[in-house]
């Protein structure tokens, strides 16, 4: 068995992760996630227990069904780099469109129910149960559910290049 084998989800994990509450909203969460260079955060509740996780493919999907439901408007397209494809894409909005999504919370667009693991997931398993789901971030919580940290495919990145 390898060393990176051996290690487990608490080795691996990010201890000081970013969250967004359930009442934050859209344009918070794509602040947040610009400003912290990150393609989702995890939603809590006041107690830490992880929620679901917003994304920039749920938020991107959300305005699009909603400019979709808009009859007569034509939202002018425009392309935006989509870190968890790493290619560009085009969009149906306008980056000026997004101010519309201030009072729009997270739960709406948010992805329920996330991957999870806990702490002593080896994490062999923990990088086979991404790539099964198709997954770029697997969370690490206790027995509760409360958020513990979070595991990124750049972490394995990390872990392979022995960072």
């Amino acid at each position: 068995m390898s060393k990176a084998t051996a290690k487990t989800a608490a080795d691996l994990m990010s201890r000081e992760v970013v969250t967004l509450g359930e009442r934050d909203s859209l344009q918070e969460a794509m602040k947040i996630m610009t400003e912290q260079h990150v393609s989702g955060v995890p939603v809590t509740d006041p107690a830490g227990h992880c929620l679901g996780v917003i994304s920039t493919s749920d938020i991107v999907a959300f305005i699009e069904a909603d400019q979709e439901e808009l009859e007569g408007t034509s939202a002018p397209s425009g392309a935006w780099f989509n870190p968890e494809t790493q290619k560009w894409e085009e969009s149906m909005f306008s980056p000026d469109l997004l101010g519309e999504y201030d009072a729009v919370p997270v739960t709406d667009a948010m992805t329920s129910d996330p991957l999870t693991v806990s702490p002593s997931t080896p994490v062999g398993e923990v990088a086979r149960l991404m790539v099964d789901s198709e997954v770029h971030r697997v969370f690490v919580v206790d027995e509760q559910q409360r958020l513990e940290g979070v595991i990124s495919a750049f972490d394995f990145v990390e872990l392979v290049a022995g960072a």
